[in-house]
């Protein structure tokens, strides 16, 4: 069973056992923040499945997006979930490795 709900900068799938975000745009403005607010916190509450970021087409992520994803991580972890980044650009790979946060946040 998928079901689809498609925003403005997003598109969500609920799966088996995780929810899919995939983002429509190769960039971050305080519109896709927004956006990006509004659709982990709905994937928060409400479901209990793992989240599931597809970042490959962000180079990089500005400063306020990792912090974001951090906390969110975080907040899942407390919930016996998971935050998946699919298919990280080296640079944001390479943030996850520095700071050690490879146990809070999946890579596929």
């Amino acid at each position: 069973m998928e079901y689809i709900r498609k925003y403005s900068y997003f598109e969500i799938r609920k799966k088996a056992k995780a929810v899919e975000i995939e983002p429509l745009l190769p960039e971050v403005n305080d519109q896709v923040l927004n956006e990006l607010n509004s659709v982990l916190a709905m994937a928060f509450y409400e479901t209990n499945r793992h989240v599931k970021l597809e970042i490959s087409k962000f180079d990089t992520l500005p400063f306020p997006v990792i912090e974001k994803l951090i906390k969110y991580a975080l907040d899942l972890r407390e919930k016996n979930r998971v935050l998946i980044l699919s298919k990280p650009r080296p640079p944001i790979r390479k943030y996850i490795k520095t700071f050690s946060l490879e146990e809070l946040i999946l890579i596929l």
